[in-house]
């Protein structure tokens, strides 16, 4: 019979083998995103319920519900022209339960916007995916009477205490900022913490105009509720193409796009970075999102599928809006 001490001996030497053997598995099992996600995501989107933004979050967030199965919940905390819901994502945890689903607004336009922000957008965030790219109506109400661009130019020069703008994010400000420098006009800028809000008031009479994201203004135009004078695209649109390019009208300058993407807080990890990433691109390519978000006026022309597309491409469009607000000449908001 073999010594007890050497069976005790043995018995130690089987577990610890055990052990190393099964090591490689554990890690796996706890390393950050391998059991991602167990309970609810939120999706903060930092304008309004309605705006071009939200939708395309809701379209998204409803497949990644399905794909991990999970509730990923789309919150809105609209204000400051995206500050508000974007900062709060700025301090979550890197967790991969908070995730931003912002854009040209909330990152490279707020930067050259804000004398100063309580985010980084580089350095406070983890790119996650890119989304969709629309472009601005320049719209009135259909019963105005401004049937084109120069209609409404004559009136805001012959009533420069009467004619305004409402805002509710960076493009529609440095748009019609750039439209005030070019066409000689002083629009007055109304703020608002979304454009929906903005149209809503337009159509109510207390706005004399305003730029509208393609989502946004295509239900107005289709019911004959607004009227469409310029379009901040490169080439006119196929939904709505008796409308005139800015570019057509004279202001060049005026051509500009705005997108959406999604980011994570710094520091999520890597893994599920990268799940969500293909969770997104592949959410994009299903034909009833694809279909729905082509309907809406949205396009898919981005920088690439990877995040660190994503990251380029927020870097290269920090450039250009910082080029484009001190070319509109807009002072800093505090």
């Amino acid at each position: 019979m073999m010594p007890r001490r050497k069976r005790r001996f043995l018995m130690y030497g089987v577990v610890a083998g055990l052990a190393c053997a099964l090591a490689p598995a554990i890690t796996r099992a706890t390393q950050p995103g391998a059991r991602w996600p167990d309970r609810p995501v939120r999706i903060v989107n930092p304008f309004a319920v309605g705006s071009g933004s939200d939708v395309v979050a809701r379209l998204v967030a409803e497949k990644l519900s399905q794909r991990f199965g999970q509730p990923f919940v789309v919150e809105n905390r609209p204000g400051a022209n995206a500050v508000i819901g974007t900062s709060l994502v700025s301090k979550a945890a890197p967790d991969g339960y908070t995730l931003l689903a912002g854009g040209s607004t909330s990152h490279p336009a707020n930067l050259a916007l804000f004398k100063s922000l309580p985010y980084d957008p580089v350095e406070d965030f983890a790119p996650v995916a890119f989304m969709v790219s629309v472009h601005y109506y320049l719209v009135v109400p259909e019963g105005s009477s401004f049937h084109t661009l120069q209609d409404l130019i004559r009136y805001a020069k012959a009533n420069p205490q009467l004619a305004n703008y409402g805002t509710g994010n960076a493009s529609t400000t440095v748009a019609m900022e750039l439209l005030n420098l070019f066409a000689g006009t002083k629009f007055e800028r109304v703020n608002y913490k979304g454009n929906t809000l903005a149209a809503n008031d337009l159509l109510g009479g207390s706005l004399t105009t305003t730029f509208l994201d393609t989502s946004t203004a295509a239900p107005y135009l289709t019911g004959a509720r607004m009227r469409a004078l310029g379009v901040t695209a490169a080439r006119r649109s196929s939904i709505f193409p008796d409308v005139p390019t800015m570019a057509e009208l004279g202001y060049p300058g005026i051509t500009m796009t705005a997108w959406n993407a999604v980011w994570a807080p710094a520091g999520t990890p890597r893994p599920i970075v990268d799940s969500l990433n293909a969770a997104i691109n592949d959410a994009l390519k299903m034909p009833d999102v694809a279909d729905r978000i082509k309907a809406l006026g949205f396009t898919f022309d981005g920088p690439g599928s990877r995040p660190e597309d994503l990251d380029r491409f927020v870097k290269s469009e920090i450039r250009f809006w910082a080029r484009a607000v001190k070319q509109a000449g807009i002072p800093p908001l505090q």
